[in-house]
């Protein structure tokens, strides 16, 4: 299976072969990040910023998210991004599959640093740049997102 990594540090990397969740995530679980529009998923460590020691938030990996429309929050530790297909559940199958391209992600990962960088990316606007820099200092310095939890009503 393909997939990729981006780490606390920023660093992308892809990867082919078995994907070792507890290894790369951590033992306490996966936390999918959706990504609206894309057979692509993020996921991330499920208590990842609540230790913020173990997993640093991940400025980078955060807006590279943004980029890809995830909803704009802090993200801690590493970030794996997979293939998404919802259209196998029911079918025996799991929805994660292997990253269909994992190149495009050198790209918005090339942009996202470059703008944190202070540097407009030659296909987008200065707009887009100021924005991923705005997301950067949300990120760093946001609150952790809370969490609702609702009672389950039975009929």
């Amino acid at each position: 299976m393909r997939y990729s990594v981006i780490s606390p540090e920023g660093e992308l990397t892809h990867h082919d072969g078995h994907l070792d969740w507890n290894r790369v995530i951590g033992v306490e679980g996966k936390a999918r990040v959706f990504l609206p529009g894309l057979a692509v998923a993020g996921w991330v460590n499920d208590i990842g910023l609540l230790d913020p020691k173990r997993f640093p938030r991940n400025i980078i990996g955060s807006c590279v998210l943004a980029a890809l429309r995830a909803r704009v929050q802090p993200y801690a530790g590493p970030i794996v991004l997979t293939g998404w297909n919802p259209d196998n559940t029911g079918r025996g199958l799991t929805e994660i599959e292997s990253l269909p391209k994992p190149e495009f992600l050198d790209t918005v990962h090339g942009d996202v640093v470059k703008a944190l960088a202070g540097h407009t990316p030659r296909e987008l606007s200065p707009s887009w740049a100021e924005s991923m820099r705005e997301i950067a200092e949300e990120v760093r310095t946001g609150p952790v997102p809370g969490i609702t939890i609702r009672p389950v009503r039975t009929r």
